[in-house]
Formats: C-alpha cells, sequence, structure tokens
C-alpha cells in the first residue's frame, strides 16, 4: 500500500513525467493493435487483383514500383513481393 501511495506521490510531484509515461503507454498500445489487426494471409491477393483489374504502376523513370493501381480507386502496396 504504501508503494502505490509512494507511485502517486511522486506522480503528482512531477506532473509532465506522467503525461510522457500516458504518452508512452498510448503509443505502445496503438503499435500493438496495429500489428495484430495487420492482415497476413495473401492467398486471396491473386483472386482480388484479377477480379479488380490491378496493374502494376510504374514510376516516372519506368521502373516497378510494389503498388497496384485496381479499378476500385486503391492503391495497394503489396510487401510480399518486394522480396
Amino acid at each position: 500500500m504504501n508503494a502505490i501511495k509512494s507511485i502517486f506521490r511522486t506522480l503528482r510531484n512531477k506532473p509532465l513525467d506522467f503525461v510522457l509515461y500516458l504518452l508512452f503507454a498510448l503509443a505502445i498500445i496503438k503499435l500493438y493493435s496495429l500489428y495484430f489487426s495487420v492482415n497476413v494471409d495473401d492467398a486471396n491477393w491473386e483472386s482480388f487483383r484479377v477480379e479488380h483489374h490491378c496493374k502494376l504502376q510504374k514510376n516516372y523513370y519506368g521502373t516497378q514500383e510494389s503498388s497496384w493501381k485496381c479499378d476500385d480507386g486503391n492503391v495497394y502496396y503489396r510487401w510480399m513481393h518486394q522480396r
């Protein structure tokens, strides 16, 4: 119980530290949520690419990029194809 009181007393004396700890914790939580929300299943990419008439985009110099422009108006970046 004394340890908890000590923590609260320290945080009350240093409010900026408390805000920084809170921001750091929120950033870690956000990173975890982004990590676990990624869809790593690329098994349906080929069928999606054919159905939506996706074309590999090229840059100004004509080299291929790792992005696909599809007829739904979106650009998809396929990191699996960068290997």
